[in-house]
């Protein structure tokens, strides 16, 4: 009895096993363990690597929404909007990968607008754009980047359509940066000049050459500041038969200095900068106001009725802007310009005439928790004409101005 009681138990653990195993056979294959998200800190914070590469990435980006009020003399108001509002967001990637040669680093900034423009010609409109998109590699860089002639490029002048004061442009570039060591660095670079063409007088005709800007700078940065010297040369063509081009060649030049002032405060910093322009009023932040009315506005090119000539306009800048922090989350700026232009012959109805223009700015700003910024910005322009010119309400005058208040608040991320 007791041999039978265990075969009996013997037989039935035997198909349990089986049944376990068969079941088991069943059953899906485990997954692999997740690949977890591992930081990346050779770049500095917010990198972490992309799942099975070598190539560490950040995200980021902000959005932000602008209140707008304008006042300009000379103007119809039924020509602009008193008040106008616009909303932005951005989204900025970041890759960079160590190889043998340095690093390997792509970006894109990629901005998506929305809402009225200034005088309102639009109405609610989106209008996407791609800010900045490039590679560099080696000491070079191809793309969409801030052009290497420009030094300050309007830094804490806040606002999605705020005045600019000096030279500041993107381009699209093909440069190389030699690094000598001790803060200082050279470049030479070759960029697209389509954005900072400005045409002739001649009827409204804008034109541009096939031929691209050469431009070359040599830059420092140290604990003290820095600075930075920059030179660029272009060729000037009308496209027009049968008329010679006097000036072919526009050329400018800028010099501009960096102070860190900590005595005066953690983080404070005094910009000021020069430029010269001929044939090239673009590159001198000349054209970057609101106070010169439209149809008077400098451009590169102007024809002489007496010689049957184009002669090259010049123009001057200097630039500066103070920022003082009044504590870590609560900071103010203050800027300004003063510009000339000279037109190489004012003739009436055929020519602007020469001008000089000033603006003047400051703003607060308020940072009441770690990447949100409300921003309260005033700017004032205005521009003297050497000749009286006719508004656009008819008026013969001397000088136009205008006045631009922002209210802002961004939060970046």
């Amino acid at each position: 009895m007791k041999t039978v009681i265990k075969n009996v138990l013997l037989g039935s653990v035997a198909g349990l096993a089986m049944v376990g195993t068969a079941a088991a056979a069943d059953l899906p294959v485990k997954a692999k363990a997740a690949e977890y998200v591992k930081i990346c800190s050779t770049y500095g914070a917010g990198f972490y690597y992309i799942p099975g590469s070598d190539t560490c990435l950040k995200v980021g980006g902000f959005v932000q929404t602008d209140y707008n009020y304008q006042d300009y003399s000379g103007t119809d108001e039924s020509f602009y909007d008193d008040t106008y509002f616009l909303a932005r967001g951005a989204i900025r990637l970041d890759a960079r990968t160590q190889t043998e040669y340095g690093t390997l680093r792509s970006y894109i900034e990629y901005r998506m607008t929305y809402g009225d423009d200034y005088s309102g010609n639009f109405g609610e409109s989106t209008t996407p754009a791609l800010d900045k998109g490039y590679i560099q590699f080696a000491g070079f860089t191809f793309g969409k980047v801030q052009s290497f002639f420009d030094y300050y490029a309007d830094n804490n002048i806040w606002g999605i359509d705020s005045v600019e004061i000096t030279s500041d442009e993107n381009a699209i570039v093909a440069a190389y940066t030699a690094d000598f060591g001790n803060g200082f660095t050279a470049t030479f670079s070759i960029e697209d000049d389509t954005q900072r063409s400005n045409g002739t007088d001649f009827g409204g005709l804008y034109t541009e050459t096939d031929i691209p800007a050469f431009i070359a700078n040599i830059n420092y940065e140290g604990e003290w500041g820095g600075f930075q010297v920059s030179g660029m040369v272009k060729a000037l063509d009308s496209d027009l038969t049968g008329f010679e081009v006097k000036d072919n060649v526009g050329w400018a030049v800028l010099g501009g200095v960096k102070f860190n002032l900590p005595s005066f405060g953690d983080g404070d910093t005094l910009y000021i900068e020069g430029t010269y322009g001929k044939g090239a009023a673009e590159y001198t932040g000349i054209l970057g106001g609101y106070s010169t009315l439209g149809d008077y506005s400098l451009v590169d090119l102007y024809l002489n009725p007496l010689t049957g000539e184009f002669e090259a306009s010049e123009a001057w800048t200097i630039a500066g802007e103070f920022t003082h922090y009044f504590s870590s989350n609560f900071y103010g700026v203050v800027f300004g310009n003063y510009g000339e232009a000279e037109v190489p012959v004012s003739y009436a109805g055929l020519a602007t005439p020469s001008y000089n223009l000033f603006t003047v700015g400051a703003s607060l700003n308020w940072s009441p928790v770690k990447n949100l910024l409300f921003v309260a910005q005033y700017t004032y322009g205005e521009t003297q004409y050497d000749s009286p010119v006719i508004d656009e309400l008819g008026n013969a005058t001397s000088s136009t101005d205008n006045n631009q208040v922002i209210l802002s608040v961004r939060r970046s991320f």
